[in-house]
């Protein structure tokens, strides 16, 4: 640019002044030439002039002499920065820009410090940045990503504008630099040191967890750069590693870029599903995203004689299975990962479902859950049945009521300790998805609704019993002062852990079960114990039980002891370690009592799980039995049971149940003056790849009689069973009038 002799003039940009010639443009401000500016002169260590500027646009002529120092300064705003002199006449020193509430993170700053030489007859002023951009940013993260922070240490908060050189004017100089996604905010950082390696610390809040690590720069590296720094969490779920790539590179000197990467690795029991055996994501709007994995105690048939009457699990002899709750709409894209011990395969069960699970490596399986399967399936690592994992998952409730509703005791996400929760007539328990309540349910009264997809935990219950029986309390008691009641309602929550029966339902009419989850490894935990019931419906449940999974009884519990009848179950995945999956009976009532067992049906249920199926015994995974109410240890002698009529089981899938399981079985206790009738059992069918060891049905009248039995369309992988194939076993075959087709 050329000035009159002693004066240095600054033309604007419409005349095509280059504020930067030597940085890369694409970091020059597009808009540099509207930013506010200021210009001062110094002559012998003392301020001669300052002048100030709406837009560096109108810093165009500014008076110098031979020897003076010119300092001109743009900013992009003057929010926390400003002068400390802004008058002429005092020291050099004096005259500094600072940021104003103590913090060194400004506006962008440009500058420029030129001494006038002698006989200089032309200068060309050139800003260049005074402050480094930092990015921090973050991709592919999570729903339970909070932020990320990035600790700079060591920065100077003030310019010496005479000199142009930082400085530091309180000690401890630090910034915090803060990510909350993908949306990223550019940090303007006037860095002072200039020697040895710049280490900030970062700190990445996650899923109420927070995870710290340093990353490198060398410190000549950050002095007018442009530092990107990427956190990417694509990996965090399939391997637990999250990835920083570091990008820092000259505004001054382009060429001077340079790049660096390294991994963090998580802990992914404890930072991202809150569990040690497993992670699950959903894909949602194209990115996978964690669902929270809970654990459960099991029970191994292997086990029984040392585990029997162990009531508390004091021994430590139990499992750990994980089960995951996810709402969801379908498909449903599904990824697994198993952190504790390898696995050559990987199973999702049930197999009629054909859901095929891709290998990822390093335990990690991928799969879609169509709508039809219900979202509820067994994932089943190298085949183990005792740490394998449940996830359930289904659409989002659209019959949740509202918090506050009349009449709704409503338990919303978190942990909840209520201890015994009593419902009465017209009332609802509701326990939202995401809700853990620590507690039990009893319910006096009708039209009483238990909903949600929450859990409800009896987990923190005292379990207790004696050398034959658990005494523990039921987990959820219907009609508990046994009167009779009408319209109840139980759907989609899930149980974990009752330290007795988990559901008990006595003489009541009118019974929906819909959606409900159970586990439970308690010995005499059964799942599912209508008693002296009514027009019942059980249906779309997933139950694993220790004990009878779902158990119709007509039984001393209720007085008088009335009929179990119209009771109707579907499409139901049964998983019981030791005693019976489905079973009618074996508590029948009894001659001196009116109440028997009529007309049930059971309808394409899969049974996923039997193991102990001794033949001494009514263990079976789809079991009659015929006994009476159950005050004597086998049902029989001066008290025999009442006839059971008028059962009808078909579409019933047995899914490799283990090679020690029975698949079903027919049993009546001791010499009885009553028969069993009017029983049907059709397209039953055996999916056996584990070489099972008992027939397909083993019936055991003990002299007692069956009249009017029908069997057809049994097969066994595919093989149909028919009466010469020994399949079907009888002890005393005069006693049964059983027809097989």
């Amino acid at each position: 640019m050329a000035a009159a002799a002693g004066c240095l003039e600054m033309t604007g940009p419409e005349a095509g002044m280059e504020y930067n010639q030597v940085a890369d443009p694409a970091y020059t401000p597009a808009d540099i030439a509207r930013w506010p500016a200021a210009a001062f002169v110094f002559a012998q260590d003392t301020c001669k002039s300052a002048e100030f500027y709406e837009s560096l646009s109108q810093c165009t002529h500014i008076e110098a002499e031979e020897g003076d120092i010119v300092s001109v300064v743009a900013m992009e705003s003057m929010e926390n920065i400003g002068y400390t002199a802004v008058l002429p006449g005092e020291s050099a020193s004096a005259y500094m820009l600072m940021s104003e509430d103590g913090s060194p993170v400004v506006p962008r700053t440009w500058g420029s410090v030129t001494k006038v030489t002698e006989g200089q007859a032309a200068i060309v002023q050139l800003l260049r940045p005074l402050t480094s951009e930092i990015v921090l940013y973050a991709e592919n993260t999570p729903d339970d990503f909070i932020q990320a922070t990035l600790e700079v240490e060591g920065l100077s908060n003030a310019v010496t504008l005479s000199t142009g050189r930082e400085a530091v004017t309180a000690p401890g100089r630090d910034a915090g630099v803060t990510s909350t996604g993908e949306e990223t905010t550019a940090y303007f950082l006037p860095p002072s040191e200039t020697e040895g390696i710049w280490t900030p610390e970062l700190r990445i809040e996650i899923g109420g967890e927070t995870l710290s690590t340093e990353i490198e720069i060398e410190k000549k590296d950050l002095v007018r750069a442009h530092i990107r720094i990427g956190l990417d969490f694509a990996k965090i779920t399939s391997d637990g590693t999250i990835d920083v790539t570091v990008t820092s590179k000259s505004i001054i000197n382009p060429k001077s870029e340079k790049t660096s990467r390294k991994t963090i690795q998580t802990s992914l029991s404890e930072f991202r599903s809150g569990n040690i055996h497993y992670t699950v994501d959903v894909m949602r709007d194209g990115k996978w995203k964690a669902e929270k994995v809970y654990d459960a105690l099991c029970s191994n048939a292997d086990k029984h004689s040392q585990i029997w009457n162990d009531w508390a699990n004091k021994k430590a002899l139990r499992d750990t299975m994980s089960y995951c709750l996810i709402d969801t709409e379908f498909p449903a894209k599904i990824r697994v990962r198993k952190h504790t011990g390898a696995a050559s395969s990987a199973e999702v069960r049930p197999s009629t479902y054909g859901i095929e699970a891709a290998d990822c490596g390093n335990n990690i399986i991928e799969f879609t859950l169509p709508e039809e399967a219900q979202g509820k399936v067994s994932v089943e690592f190298g085949g183990d049945r005792q740490h394998n994992l449940f996830i359930y998952a289904r659409k989002p409730d659209t019959q949740k009521p509202a918090a506050g509703t009349a009449n709704v005791r409503y338990y919303g996400p978190g942990e909840h300790h209520p201890g015994t929760i009593w419902l009465k007539d017209g009332q609802t328990l509701y326990i939202d998805h995401g809700a853990k309540v620590y507690a039990n349910v009893k319910t006096n009264g009708s039209n009483i609704t238990i909903a949600g997809h929450g859990i409800l935990s009896g987990e923190k219950m005292t379990h207790h019993g004696d050398n034959l029986y658990s005494w523990g309390d039921f987990l959820v008691e219907c009609n508990t002062y046994r009167s009779y009641v009408k319209n109840l309602t139980v759907r989609d929550i899930t149980m974990i852990d009752s330290p007795g029966w988990n559901l008990i339902i006595p003489q009541t009419d009118g019974v929906t079960i819909d959606g409900v989850n159970m586990i439970s490894w308690e010995l005499n935990g059964d799942g599912i114990d209508i008693v002296s019931s009514r027009d019942v419906e059980i249906k779309n449940c997933f139950i694993r039980s220790y004990d009878d999974c779902i158990t119709l009884k007509c039984r001393f519990i209720v007085n008088p002891i009335t009929d179990v009848s119209n009771v109707r179950i579907s499409n139901c995945l049964i998983w019981a370690d030791f005693a019976r999956g489905i079973v009618v009976g074996p508590e029948a009532g009894n001659l001196k009592n009116s109440g028997y067992i009529h007309d049930i049906t059971v309808k394409d249920c899969i049974f996923l799980q039997h193991k102990r199926g001794d033949s001494d015994d009514l263990r079976a995974a789809f079991a009659i039995g015929q006994g009476s109410d159950g005050q004597t240890a086998l049902w029989s002698g001066d008290n025999p049971p009442r006839t059971i009529s008028g059962v009808t089981a078909t579409g019933l899938t047995f899914d490799n149940i283990d090679s020690k399981g029975r698949h079903t079985a027919i049993w009546q206790y001791g010499n009885s003056p009553v028969t069993m009738q009017d029983i049907t059992l059709s397209d039953f069918r055996i999916i056996d790849s584990k070489g099972n060891r008992y027939p397909v049905m083993y019936i055991k009248t003990n002299g007692s009689k069956i009249s009017n039995m029908k069997v057809s369309n049994f097969t066994v992988n595919g093989k149909k069973v028919t009466s010469s194939s020994g399949d079907i076993v009888t002890d005393k075959p005069a006693n049964v009038a059983i027809t097989i087709q």
